[in-house]
């Protein structure tokens, strides 16, 4: 059994039949059945005093086609074998770290949130039989929905934090907290016809085993959120850092570890990005307006660029090729503000286009090489216009030109982020983020204004 961290690790309880009682805050008590809760877990942690922390984790979603939901609060009522309340507990909907929605929150039909309800039971010795869940909330007029542009096709509302794609038409997602293992994020397949998405266990997950941890230096279950586990998509090595922040690879069973970069001790590392054959990037950043430093390697531990510490620091997360050997950032360097691209391998460093960097939570720049030259001809990227909305805008190298293609479904406060990933065959993107507008989109390239013009 894979070793969780203490939030995930579940409580020994049976949970019975759970009551759920919706009360519209503006009228007398009547039966709402318009929200109900799913997957309840009861799970216990660790308080920042040591102290044991029991809390219902679950999924609250709005089966209502007419009405949205807002100014939610949750409470729960705890029962022993004689059906006597031993303790209770409130709390409200989160963001898939944990975060607690504002008030002011909206739960739109048909969508879900996620829920904690922090436990105080009054017996420390009773016998726990069932939890009953009790829900108020306002019902509200939901929001109008906004149009997606042509070629655009939303595949999910959830927050979704990697994408792989499987061939040219089938990828896999994951949902949840971009800070959790991916062993914990719930995984989903669907293709590019927008099937239904198929709920599936990721590949990798089971071989994620204590051995595997231990030879990583991660068999603590603290340990395993640090260590940053990510197995290369098409190969049979990973990566992973070790308690002092050195970035390593090696075998799917932790055995035949290389070191990558050392010296990153005082750097936090945000996200591995995958391309072919094993060469990623490596990405560190503080916060939202912090520097982005990165390095590109392989899963063999083979350098592509320098160190994190002779690589141009950039505004945003850097885009790379297919080879990872160059690199689009952004920032202010010799000729202005602006968007540049690097060549690890021989110091080639030019202008591209000028432009404000939107800021690192947004997609990195998608970089389209010409298969005749080998030189990148397009450079998609993720701006914003006047009004400070996302727009998708392509640059054409070969004619130095930056075209606005489509607005982009993005808003993202400080702490949310976009990611995006193009299929082998360069004609889709899959669009995700996370936050208050989670959501996976499709993006068909063919569809969309020609980058040549």
């Amino acid at each position: 059994m894979i070793p969780r961290l203490p939030r995930f690790a579940a409580l020994l309880l049976t949970l019975m039949v759970t009551s759920i009682s919706l009360f519209a805050a503006d009228a007398s008590p009547s039966l709402l059945p318009a929200l109900v809760t799913e997957d309840l877990e009861v799970v216990e942690s660790v308080g920042v005093f040591g102290q044991p922390i029991q809390t219902v984790h679950g999924k609250l979603r709005n089966v209502s086609s007419e009405s949205a939901y807002t100014d939610i609060s949750l409470r729960a009522e705890i029962y022993d074998t004689d059906e006597a309340v031993i303790g209770e507990g409130f709390g409200v909907p989160v963001d898939a770290c944990g975060a607690g929605w504002l008030p002011d929150y909206r739960l739109a039909p048909g969508e879900s949130a996620r829920f904690e309800i922090a436990l105080e039971v009054f017996e420390t010795d009773a016998q726990i039989r069932h939890v009953d869940v009790f829900v108020t909330a306002l019902a509200t007029e939901p929001q109008a929905a906004v149009a997606l542009p042509e070629g655009f096709t939303r595949l999910s509302d959830q927050p979704v934090v990697e994408v792989e794609w499987l061939d040219e038409v089938r990828l896999r997602y994951g949902t949840g907290c971009e800070r959790h293992p991916f062993m914990a994020w719930e995984w989903m397949e669907t293709g590019i016809e927008a099937t239904a998405p198929v709920p599936v266990e990721h590949p990798r997950a089971a071989a994620v085993t204590p051995a595997l941890l231990e030879r990583l230096g991660a068999g603590e279950p603290a340990e395993v959120e640090h260590a940053f586990v990510r197995f290369a998509p098409d190969g049979e090595r990973l990566v992973f850092q070790n308690d002092i922040n050195d970035l390593l690879t090696a075998g799917a069973d932790g055995r035949f570890q290389r070191v990558v970069q050392r010296a990153l001790h005082n750097r936090t590392l945000q996200g591995i990005y995958w391309q072919p054959e094993g060469r990623f990037l490596a990405y560190y950043f503080g916060g939202y307006g912090d520097p982005v430093v990165y390095f590109t390697a392989t899963a063999e531990a083979q350098p592509i660029s320098a160190s994190p510490a002779n690589n141009r620091p950039s505004q945003i997360v850097p885009g790379i090729s297919r080879d990872a050997n160059r690199a689009v950032i952004a920032g202010t360097f010799g000729e202005g503000e602006g968007y540049y691209i690097t060549v690890f391998n021989n110091g080639f460093f030019e202008k591209l286009f000028d432009g404000a960097p939107p800021g690192n939570n947004y997609p990195a720049p998608l970089l389209v090489t010409d298969p005749a030259t080998e030189l990148v001809s397009r450079i998609y990227v993720a701006l914003d216009d006047e009004s400070g909305a996302a727009r998708l805008m392509c640059f054409n190298r070969d004619d130095d030109t930056l075209r606005d293609l489509a607005p982009l479904p993005l808003e993202l406060a400080e702490e949310e982020r976009a990611a995006w990933w193009i299929s082998p065959d360069e004609r889709k993107v899959a669009l995700a983020a996370t936050g208050l507008h989670s959501g996976l989109w499709l993006i068909d390239l063919e569809v969309l204004p020609d980058c040549a013009g």
